[in-house]
């Protein structure tokens, strides 16, 4: 399990909690919560190497991932690069492959307000529907490290894999929420149709921060899926 940008490990243990029958390893990101010190340049490429190679010290060798926005993309990454070990992939109100531009406005926003922890405050509330469940957000994006954060906000996040989506052979699902204001929803249907058996999970009442806010109801989608695909392929043969 991959968090977003600016959230720590904390976010997906509270989607965890509601997990059953899974043996569950989540990460920082890079620049993130506990791996503040890990190679990172907020490229989706360096951050995936960075995190695949953590999964393999971890002795891990065929595994399903679950990546929340930023860590959707990050985990898409993952999954098109080493094929043969992910046996699904779950994203989470995941970042679109195709990326943004540079007159994107939240994004924007997001990169001018490192370390204004006023700032990131009322954005936080911004984008979310229950904030009283998601001011931890706040915490967690001031520890991101300046590299992390601008590497990826002024860099990363305008970079597009949209068009290696065809070649992608790992069984894919994605959950979005109808109320999501920080990713464009068509973008992500448009992933969606570009992978090959892709599927998409519209939740109509989640925002963004919808693993703060309702982890159960996330979890919940996240089983259904996976319990699926596991049952159709119990060996692990992709």
């Amino acid at each position: 399990m991959l968090p977003g940008f600016g959230a720590s490990a904390d976010l997906m243990t509270g989607i965890a909690r509601h997990l059953s029958g899974f043996r569950v390893l989540i990460f920082d990101l890079p620049g993130h919560g506990q791996s503040v010190r890990a190679r990172t340049d907020g490229r989706l490429p360096t951050l995936a190497a960075t995190l695949h190679d953590a999964i393999k010290d971890a002795g891990v060798d065929a595994y399903c991932l679950v990546g929340y926005s930023l860590g959707g993309a990050i985990a898409m990454r993952i999954a098109l690069d080493h094929p043969d070990e992910v046996r699904a992939l779950v994203g989470v109100v995941p970042w679109n492959a195709a990326g943004t531009d540079a007159a994107d406005a939240v994004i924007a926003g997001f990169d001018a307000a490192y370390g204004d922890a006023e700032v990131l405050t009322q954005a936080v509330a911004a984008i979310s529907l229950a904030p009283s469940r998601t001011a931890s957000m706040t915490s967690s994006m001031l520890a991101v490290t300046e590299q992390m954060w601008h590497g990826w906000l002024a860099g990363g996040a305008l970079t597009s894999q949209a068009d290696e989506l065809p070649e992608l052979r790992v069984p894919t699902c994605y959950i979005l929420g109808g109320k999501d204001v920080v990713v464009d929803q068509a973008k992500q249907l448009d992933d969606v149709r570009r992978i090959p058996g892709g599927r998409a999970v519209l939740l109509s009442d989640l925002g963004h921060l919808c693993g703060l806010e309702v982890p159960d109801v996330v979890a919940n989608e996240i089983s259904n899926f996976l319990e699926t695909e596991l049952r159709a392929d119990p060996a692990g043969s992709r």
